[in-house]
């Protein structure tokens, strides 16, 4: 077991060193030492783009591993660190001063997550499959992966396997930190979990550190990672926690781009509901939620720069759509395109009041989400006072 958890770390550092390298090929970060400033958004960045090339490539039968993910990395860090350059703008360093009760009071919602993380650590390294998703639908199909390379019949394709519907992301990934521990570990790769919830506080923090007050920024990290739900969720091995880590990032790159228009926000933003829309069928319809709010909340004369954002995340998402075509899949659930089919919603329009009824109950509920709508709505009332109109139409929306 702690070879195959020091493996998987392996795994992980290369996938962060992937993302180094795209922050500096992309012009995310403008120096050398801003690569390394902002690596918690590159290990964010590494997954993502590491997921979603992974589950590209395995449907044309070309497995990531040993070899390969290192060579990646290798190269994509290579280019980032030439792109770069020595020459390249260099940022003033910035001076700290001493450590006052304001700063130590900033910190403190941070060292509550933490504590979380530890006590999640400790669990993740031990705890087994045993939710009924968790090992039906997504170990499953990273075991399939593992052992094949690629999509293999019928665990892809045969509607006695559940939740069809699902793109590779999650089981892709897996599939990488099995072949780097060369076993199939129902255990040990919930540690891979853990790094989905590094990726939202380490990526929303480094994203967002500079356009919000680093307290508030802590408290809505820390309730969002203590809240009842992704806490419940988090060691299930389920797809929807490490969807809605990178819908968040996502969407919150996105409302900032909305307020500044900076370009590295809206590659942030492409990369991340990009791969959320390959993490699970319901990541297509957070994108263009996300995608028609932040439409809205621009002006005239920015609309059309939000076309750029939207056919990259379609481009990330078209190679699985072509293969669940060719392959003539069909969902024993649901189809995202029933949401633009009024056949279908006008013989589910019965369904609506119950879903909304249900809905705002879990909502409400703070067994389910803790204080976060209560922080939404402080969030949203401070935005209107503070008239941040197109902010809060983003939010709203």
């Amino acid at each position: 077991m702690i070879v195959h958890g020091f493996e998987l770390v392996i795994a992980n550092v290369l996938f962060g060193v992937v993302g180094l390298g795209l922050l500096g090929v992309t012009g995310i970060a403008s120096s050398r030492r801003a690569l390394f400033r902002l690596a918690p958004l590159g290990y964010a960045v590494g997954l993502a783009t590491t997921g979603i090339a992974a589950a590209d490539l395995a449907l044309v039968h070309i497995p990531i591993g040993r070899i390969g993910l290192p060579l990646v990395a290798l190269v994509v860090f290579a280019l980032g660190w030439w792109r770069i350059g020595p020459s390249a703008r260099s940022e003033p360093q910035a001076t700290r001063g001493p450590w006052t009760a304001t700063r130590v009071v900033t910190l403190l919602p941070l060292a509550g997550v933490a504590v979380v993380f530890w006590y999640l650590a400790r669990l993740l390294a031990v705890k087994p499959l045993v939710e009924f998703d968790g090992w039906v639908i997504w170990a499953t199909r990273a075991r399939a992966l593992y052992e094949f390379g690629y999509p293999a019949a019928p665990v892809f394709t045969d509607p006695t396997y559940p939740a069809l519907q699902h793109p590779l992301l999650l089981p892709s990934l897996e599939a990488i930190d099995f072949r780097f521990m060369g076993a199939f570990d129902g255990t040990v790769v919930h540690l891979q979990l853990l790094g989905f919830a590094l990726v939202l506080v380490g990526g929303a923090w480094t994203l967002l550190r500079s356009r919000v007050r680093p307290l508030v920024l802590g408290v809505t990290l820390l309730a969002i990672t203590a809240a009842p739900t992704f806490l419940y969720q988090l060691p299930s091995n389920y797809a929807d926690i490490p969807l809605a880590c990178f819908v968040a990032l996502g969407v919150a790159a996105l409302a900032c781009w909305v307020r500044s228009g900076d370009r590295e926000l809206a590659i942030a933003a492409a990369v991340f509901l990009g791969a959320g829309a390959v993490t699970k069928s319901e990541g297509e319809a957070f994108a263009l939620a996300a995608l028609i709010a932040a439409a809205i909340a621009l002006t005239p004369a920015r609309r059309r720069s939000i076309l750029g954002i939207a056919a990259t995340v379609a481009l990330v998402d078209l190679p699985w759509r072509v293969w669940v075509a060719i392959k003539g899949v069909q969902s024993t659930d649901y189809r995202t395109s029933d949401l633009v089919n009024p056949a279908y919603l006008a013989d589910h329009a019965s369904r609506v009041w119950p879903a909304v009824h249900e809905l705002t109950i879990q909502i409400a509920t703070r067994g389910s989400f803790g204080y976060l709508v209560p922080l939404v709505g402080v969030a949203i009332v401070g935005g209107l006072l503070l008239q941040h109109r197109r902010e809060v139409a983003f939010a709203s929306v």
